[in-house]
């Protein structure tokens, strides 16, 4: 699960995009044909959806869903199903001040090659429906997808964090995710996945620093509303130690759902939160609440860990 607004109590309002993770990664040179054509599919995807944006293509921008599928932006309510997903993007494509570009720096896929995500950083530009002004405003992503009947790729969750990460590079970094061994029970998994949440939610009652770090994968990073992202064990466990040190900390969460691949080497949470922690800016205590995503990865000795976490806050 997630432990979301965890490394802040403030929020920004953004369009983003940011992601990562992955069991035991293939090399590029070791990829089947099929794993290679499923992580090309994917990043023509992503340029793709830019251009659709940039169109400002209604129909084309909202094909990019599942039926069921799910947009969670900063400071909105989530916005899911075909239906919704159209009203909102037929409101954002309309505004003459709108723009997006998003690039992803990492996509990785289950070695089902059917299940996958995509992480990256986006800027965005807006009129802010107060001040008629332009804004822009830069963040992070995590797109999670399925492979559908047609043999095309659609999002199931994208989620935004206004959390700035670094710039993306010229191609995104493209893993292959390997089978864990033995035979797969994505029931056991989805158990066993819910099972870490509630003890990770234990682990942030007791405030303990060295026990949350190591739900995350050494290679992870953390997206959290108005904060710069984190990525690595050295960096999620310093800004961990910090955050546990709140006296107001406090901090729950629920999973709604858990999605596990058929080949049970990568899966994703998704939730929702309430943190109340000290605002840096008035330093009393401060309250938000949202939703997270977390990406995990079956690690070698069949234990899950976190590769992404992503939290935005809703209104």
């Amino acid at each position: 699960m997630n432990r979301v607004a965890v490394f802040a109590a403030v929020s920004g309002i953004a369009m983003a995009v940011f992601l990562s993770g992955c069991s035991k990664p293939t090399a590029a040179t070791s990829q089947s044909p099929d794993t290679k054509k499923a992580l090309d599919d994917l990043t023509a995807n992503e340029t793709q959806w830019v251009a659709d944006v940039k169109a400002k293509t209604l129909e084309k921008v909202v094909a990019h869903y599942t039926g069921t599928g799910e947009l969670l932006l900063p400071g909105q309510t989530p916005t899911k199903g075909g239906d919704q997903l159209r009203y909102v993007w037929r409101q954002t494509l309309a505004d003459p001040g709108f723009a997006l570009d998003f690039k992803p720096h990492r996509i990785e896929v289950a070695a089902s090659n059917d299940f996958a995500y995509a992480m990256g950083t986006a800027t965005a530009s807006g009129t802010n429906p107060t001040t008629h002004k332009v804004e822009t405003t830069n963040s992070s992503y995590v797109t999670l997808y399925k492979k559908v009947a047609n043999g095309s790729w659609r999002a199931l969750e994208s989620i935004v964090a206004s959390s700035p990460g670094a710039a993306a590079p010229d191609k995104p970094e493209a893993v292959a995710d390997t089978p864990p061994k033995g035979a797969v029970d994505t029931a056991a998994d989805t158990a066993a996945i819910k099972a870490q949440e509630r003890q990770w939610a234990a682990d942030w009652t007791a405030k303990d620093a060295g026990k949350l770090a190591a739900h995350y994968d050494p290679a992870a990073s953390v997206m959290q509303p108005g904060m710069p992202a984190a990525t690595g064990a050295a960096a999620i466990a310093a800004a961990l130690g910090e955050v546990v040190k709140d006296p107001a900390l406090k901090l729950e969460f629920a999973t709604d759902t858990v999605t596990v691949a058929p080949s049970g080497d990568l899966a994703y949470s998704r939730g929702k939160f309430t943190q109340t922690a000290t605002d840096p800016k008035t330093h009393k205590p401060a309250t938000i609440h949202g939703v997270y995503v977390t990406v995990y990865r079956k690690a070698a000795d069949g234990t899950w860990k976190a590769v992404q976490d992503i939290a935005s806050e809703e209104p």
